[in-house]
């Protein structure tokens, strides 16, 4: 179905097999705070002292000004004696709570308890007694957090507030002079960032508000991206692993018809050479640097004429580098995973820059990710960057799998004889032979996913583009000079939580010098609360990190399912050997509660003698993550160790239960053809679905490959029964192998 068009954009919301889905974030009606002061809180619950409670009743999306009054509560009066207390609570990410959350500070000598309690702001308070205070804080869906702290009285009646000691992982203190009142006093500031129970801490902030559609195939995604790219008129950053010139972003069905200047105009270099504003692209340089250890490389196979033409010239709009990643992988060996860390304060002060004069006392715990490992000459440069996103006008963004090469462009139907799934020099007898299901065609049907974006998550792939833009051009890559710099402008991250729209987070890998790994992180938090099943479905499965943290989840909670799909594995394969392992780590434990498939699709026909059957295996390249029909990761990052350490991999990690149970429904029915769809629209009925119709499909297959693809009609009473349905069969992966790599190699 169509969305329509959003509001002040030029950019049509695309038709798609899956199109946007958006859950409403329910709240309850805000009530106006009293005052004027910074503070907005409404005192409630008086005591004899001053409120235990103090009410933060409404929500502000711009930053908060800093404090200049003492509220006065049950722990002490807004003047007099005491030592001056700030309270900053924060996501991990130095923004206030969306949603009403608490804090308790408890006076430990006697018990007494003052209350925050809505919408959290810094808030001054007065501490009138000496004595230890425990402070506790409480965000919906994020860890809790707690701290002790002292407030000192010395000889002569001055409090003060030491710092407290090192008890939780983010959080800050400082103390200086402040304007408070009429006055100056000391301000002692606490500052805790609580870590979401879901999200990432060590990616950017998950985002509400956004729009996102998922696509399944290449027709509707590069459909969708081609009227983008027509609407674009200041900006274009594009970054895929590899990408060929001539690739055809619509092809018309009537391809009898379709000329090669047809075909011409819709080719990847016709949009860029035609578009407006400056056009930047990114592509992996493989194998390390020009002088790597296969010269040549990436003038012969990844670069054509028309693509190369745009990094050797200057003046046509165009922009072109290949970055290299050099990241040493160990064939045998494998690389500890120090994700490193990052500054809570340094997040505080990006976010609030009026702050960048508070003394800051306490030292921060975190070390800076680095690939910290001596290299060894088993080691080579097989990483790359292989992150597939595009951002137009700063307004629209694109990210999944999907290259612009040959392979990447299918229609949904996954169908074998496809002409119109073909290089654009076949010619029509060739693509008419496949039509009439005489031939099948040389690329074999393609699953994978892209997503379409419009939000504040825009802002974060840009950024994304812009880092590695500006490390490329840092590090002279490939073609950089002929490049210029450019800036990311700001984003609206608070946007109000009652509107509609999808709350999802941008998840990377990045080798160094960036050394980030928030896509392992944000698949070992889902894991870490999946219930019901897990759903994977790749183009690999052997990631022996991951797999430990599965088996464990499902040790803990006996009805967790999993389900995979991923590609058959021949002998001479690098990444068999892993992935027989994986398979074989999950039917030794859990045997009951797995199921694994691969996919195929065929077509059964009739002949002049009876009637024959084409058997073709899908290409799968999705990069799909799904957990309880609420969370999903979707991008470039395959499922194995390299993918989740050494590459250059983004991700969408989305929240939101409306539009993942939607996009697993629909994929599960494509997977199990109509007649089973309602079935599968509970897991708990899927997962037998899958497995009955897998061993059924097979046994058909193995009945036609018998009679080497064909059977009389003497032989078929109903051809229905003679034809598989959907496209699922199991995989099987025996336990041999040509090659013995350790486990990040492949």
């Amino acid at each position: 179905m169509a969305t329509g068009m959003k509001t002040g954009s030029r950019f049509a919301r695309p038709f798609a097999r899956l199109t946007r889905f958006t859950i409403a974030a329910s709240m309850a009606a805000f009530t106006p705070a009293c005052g004027d002061d910074a503070t907005d809180v409404e005192p409630a619950a008086e005591t004899a002292d001053g409120p235990s409670t103090l009410a933060f009743d409404d929500y502000k999306a711009d930053a908060p000004p800093t404090p200049t009054t003492v509220v006065a509560t049950s722990l002490g009066n807004s003047s007099g004696q005491g030592a001056v207390l700030e309270l900053v609570v924060t996501d991990v990410w130095g923004r206030l709570p969306d949603r009403s959350s608490r804090v308790r500070l408890t006076r430990e000598a006697d018990g007494k308890t003052l209350v925050l309690d809505g919408y959290l702001k810094p808030v001054m308070i007065r501490l009138a007694a000496a004595g230890r205070y425990r402070l506790e804080a409480e965000i919906p869906e994020h860890e809790k957090e707690a701290l002790v702290f002292e407030v000192r009285k010395d000889a002569r009646g001055a409090f003060a507030i030491p710092q407290p000691a090192d008890q939780v992982t983010h959080w800050g203190f400082s103390a200086e002079p402040r304007r408070v009142g009429a006055g100056s006093e000391t301000v002692h500031s606490l500052y805790l960032g609580l870590p979401h129970r879901l999200f990432a801490s060590s990616g950017p902030p998950p985002r509400r508000g956004n729009e996102i559609t998922v696509f399944d195939n290449g027709r509707d995604t590069f459909t969708a991206m081609a009227g983008d790219f027509e609407a674009a008129e200041r900006s274009l950053s594009l970054s895929l692993w590899l990408m060929k010139g001539d690739f055809e972003l619509r092809r018309s069905e009537d391809w009898r018809a379709t000329t090669a200047a047809d075909r011409a105009r819709e080719s990847i270099v016709s949009y860029l050479r035609r578009m407006k504003g400056t056009r930047r692209v990114l592509l992996s340089q493989f194998n390390g640097r020009e002088e790597g250890p296969i010269p040549g490389l990436v003038d012969e196979a990844i670069l054509d004429d028309a693509v190369q033409a745009f990094g050797e010239r200057a003046g046509d709009g165009v922009e072109l580098m290949l970055q290299a990643n050099e990241t040493e992988v160990p064939y045998r060996d494998e690389v500890p995973v120090n994700a490193g860390g990052w500054s809570y304060r340094g997040r505080l002060l990006d976010k609030y820059p009026e702050w960048a004069g508070r003394r800051f006392t306490n030292v921060e715990r975190f070390k800076v990710g680095q690939y910290d490992r001596t290299v060894k000459w088993t080691d080579v440069q097989v990483a790359s960057w292989h992150q597939k996103f595009a951002v137009v006008d700063d307004e629209v963004a694109y990210l999944g799998g999907m290259n612009m090469n040959y392979p990447d462009w299918d229609r949904p139907e996954l169908s074998v004889h496809d002409p119109l799934r073909a290089e654009p020099g076949t010619d029509a007898d060739a693509r008419a032979e496949v039509e009439a299901g005489l031939e099948v065609g040389e690329i074999a049907p393609r699953k994978d996913y892209m997503t379409r974006i419009e939000g504040p998550l825009v802002h974060d792939v840009q950024t994304l583009f812009h880092r590695r833009w500006t490390q490329g051009r840092a590090e002279k890559a490939m073609y950089h000079g002929q490049t210029t710099a450019f800036t990311v402008p700001p984003v609206f991250d608070d946007p109000d939580p009652r509107d509609e729209g999808v709350q999802a987070q941008l998840t990377v890998t990045l080798p160094m010098p960036f050394w980030e790994h928030s896509i392992l992180e944000s698949h070992q938090r889902a894991i870490a609360v999946a219930d019901d099943y897990i759903y994977i479905e790749d183009q690999y499965f052997r990631t022996p990190m991951i797999n430990a943290m599965i088996l464990d989840r499902m040790a803990v909670d006996p009805d967790l399912k999993l389900i995979v799909v991923t590609k058959d594995v021949p002998y001479k394969d690098p990444g068999r050997k892993w992935t027989a392992l994986s398979l074989q780590a999950f039917e030794e434990r859990f045997p009951e509660r797995v199921v694994f498939l691969t996919l195929r699709a065929s077509a059964v026909q009739p002949t002049d003698e009876g009637y024959r059957a084409d058997f073709v295996g899908v290409d799968i390249h999705s990069k799909m993550f799904i957990v309880d029909d609420e969370l999903m990761s979707v991008g470039s990052c395959n499922k194995n160790n390299r993918g989740l350490i050494y590459e250059g991999e983004a991700n969408l990690f989305i929240r939101d239960a409306f539009l993942v149970a939607e996009t697993r429904r629909h994929e599960w029915a494509r997977l199990v053809g109509p007649d089973y769809a309602e079935q599968i629209a509970d897991p708990e009925v899927a997962f037998e679905v899958f497995r009955n119709l897998a061993e059924r499909n097979d046994a058909l297959q193995r009945l036609w490959d018998d009679n080497d693809g064909e059977l009389a009609f003497s032989q078929v009473d109903d051809v229905e029964a003679f034809t598989p349905v959907g496209l699922v069969y199991p995989l099987v992966v025996p336990m041999e192998w040509w090659f013995d790599p350790g486990p990040d190699f492949f």
